[in-house]
């Protein structure tokens, strides 16, 4: 017979779910709170959030720290244990790789001074490599929500998130053609979308955790009388 899930201890879940909803919360703190900081004019509606960690910006190390690299791992941890309790890998496997490529942008600053330099393009892999492999996942988490966990509402509307990325280009494609938008507001949209995503999945994956840990001490216990 067919497991349900891996087997996932209830004092895993209790923290691990929470991860995800925690990585959105440490990076908006951290954007208002680092921008908030700066006397030089920075703000958020013309501002891409990577000026806050490129290099020689005050604070910048803390920034990648705590907007990008923590957040980044912690959605890794959280795709992770998603992995061990869904019947299918691609989905969660494409999440994992969107958390470390969003920690990955905070390991290669920005270079406001040279776009072309090799730092510059390995921040920009990882901050637009993030957003696509969770759209890309969100293709096969929506259908696995349904089947597997009962989340028919919430199964549905998972690929729906994939608007914030293509309203996120949209938007940045409306200002480089001259309309009267501020680049930094899309930006930050697609960001509300991508951690929203994820808080929401979370708070979910908590509220089912008992379930959840239920399902992997009776597939444990089946194995042992099976044995």
């Amino acid at each position: 017979m067919k497991k349900t899930v891996a087997p996932l201890s209830f004092r895993q879940a209790e923290v691990v779910w929470l991860a995800g909803a925690l990585a959105g919360a440490l990076f908006f703190a951290s954007l208002i709170g680092f921008a908030a900081l700066r006397t030089d004019g920075y703000a958020h509606g013309r501002k891409a959030v990577s000026e806050l960690g490129a290099l020689g910006a005050p604070s910048a190390l803390a920034f990648n720290l705590l907007g990008f690299i923590v957040p980044g791992l912690l959605l890794a941890w959280f795709a992770l244990a998603l992995m061990r309790i869904a019947h299918q890998r691609t989905g969660p496997m494409l999440l994992m790789g969107s958390g470390l490529m969003l920690a990955a942008a905070g390991v290669f600053p920005l270079d406001l001074d040279d776009y072309a330099s090799a730092l510059t393009v390995a921040h920009a892999i990882g901050a637009m490599g993030s957003g696509l492999l969770w759209a890309m996942a969100l293709c096969w988490l929506g259908p696995l929500f349904a089947r597997q966990l009962g989340w028919q509402v919430w199964g549905r509307l998972t690929p729906c998130f994939m608007g914030f990325v293509l309203l996120n280009i949209g938007w940045q494609a409306a200002f480089r053609s001259g309309a009267d938008v501020l680049p930094g507001w899309g930006q930050r949209i697609g960001f509300l979308g991508y951690f929203l995503w994820f808080a929401i999945t979370a708070i979910l994956l908590w509220r089912s955790r008992a379930l959840i840990a239920g399902a992997g001490h009776a597939a444990r216990q089946g194995e042992g009388d099976a044995a």
